[in-house]
């Protein structure tokens, strides 16, 4: 596993401009709640009273990354430029994917159980594509393009596979992978947000604005919210959907959130959220530094948790890992910051048999995969 190489992705698309954003203390919630599916990083500027300044930095060209969940040699890199890198590693040749009308990517998602079916969420809408490829050469890939009416701002499988539940700017929609019909609208979302599956049951996190939803079911059961101070910027569930592990917009904090009887439909769902990583008041800490938490990334064993922040000062960037432990408890492991490596993000290999890769995706396009050598083969 460690001998994967440092691959080096390209785009046509590659912007590190920034743009400047004026908000009062009250316009906070609806700014990020435009903003934060939108930007890879959010910088505030604590030194200016009275009003926040939040400098948005466009990402590199890789938007996000995905291992695929049933091999472990498999990764997809969506790219600011609309297209799509698949790599079989430990081989550096991509098999690319590209539309005349696949803009703007957002999400990405392989479907489980299938080692071909490849979901790309963009404005157009969600393209599953069937993966195609020999050994030593390329075949042509097939794609099929499913309109959504409104840009894709997240997609989550369920642990079957059989269904995919899709979120745009303005709803939660539901695509049958069976049947290959259009996707179904389930519900209304008033602010844009995102959807995360657990990987056991039937049970998901809907995400909007600064309201969080935890639905049993994906048409019926139990439908729970809480009202939170910021949007959620990123969350993971734990193996066993026992607890949800989550991060809101321009915050330090990683929160925790036990959910009761996963089985049971009508039973309380949840109880209160319960601080598990405050990154400035770790070891880490010190007076020069204020971290703010852009991504995350749990290990199919719950075990490992990498967070990518950025100090919110100077710019710097760093990964981090932690411990988990069952209560849940987290222990500080290791930072992992090379020379001019700006991180952007991160994405724990899907393999519960062996020690996970950490894939860490920089802004200028390198990609490496760090092993963890602590987890347990």
């Amino acid at each position: 596993m460690s001998n994967y190489p440092t691959l080096t992705l390209k785009s046509h698309v590659v912007s590190h401009s920034s743009e400047d954003y004026f908000v009062k203390p009250e316009e906070d919630a609806h700014w990020f709640g435009k903003i934060v599916n939108r930007v890879r990083h959010i910088i505030l500027d604590p030194t200016i009273h009275g009003t926040k300044v939040g400098q948005i930095e466009k990402p590199g060209p890789i938007v996000c990354p995905a291992w695929h969940p049933s091999t472990s040699d498999q990764i997809a890199f969506g790219m600011s430029d609309g297209v799509v890198q698949v790599f079989i590693l430990p081989s550096s040749k991509p098999i690319v994917l590209r539309h005349q009308h696949q803009r703007n990517i957002t999400c990405l998602a392989w479907q489980p159980n299938s080692l071909k079916s490849l979901s790309v969420g963009s404005s157009s809408g969600v393209f599953v594509w069937e993966v195609i490829s020999q050994k030593g050469s390329n075949m042509p890939s097939r794609t099929t393009l499913h309109n959504t009416s409104h840009p894709v701002t997240s997609l989550s499988y369920t642990p079957d596979g059989r269904q995919c539940l899709v979120t745009t700017t303005s709803s939660l929609l539901l695509l049958d992978c069976v049947s290959g019909s259009e996707p179904a609208w389930l519900r209304s979302v008033s602010h844009p947000g995102f959807v995360l599956m657990s990987p056991e049951y039937c049970f998901s996190l809907l995400a909007e604005g600064q309201r969080f939803h935890i639905l049993r079911g994906i048409t019926e059961g139990k439908d729970s919210y809480t009202r939170l101070q910021s949007p959620i910027k990123c969350a993971v569930w734990s193996p066993t959907a026992s607890h949800l592990f989550f991060v809101m917009a321009c915050s330090s904090l990683v929160l925790t959130l036990e959910i009761f009887n996963p089985r049971e439909v009508y039973s309380k769902v949840a109880a209160e959220t319960e601080i598990l990583i405050d990154l400035n008041k770790t070891m880490l800490y010190n007076e020069e530094e204020s971290w703010v938490i852009e991504d995350m990334s749990m290990n199919d064993t719950g075990q490992k948790l990498a967070l990518l922040a950025r100090d919110k000062i100077t710019g710097t960037a760093k990964v981090f890992t932690f411990g988990i432990t069952l209560r849940p408890t987290a222990v500080f492991e290791s930072d992992i910051l090379g020379e001019n490596l700006n991180p952007t993000c991160v994405c724990y290999q899907r393999n519960k048999k062996q020690g996970s890769l950490l894939c860490i995706c920089c802004e200028n396009g390198d990609v490496k995969f760090v092993p963890d050598v602590t987890t347990p083969s």
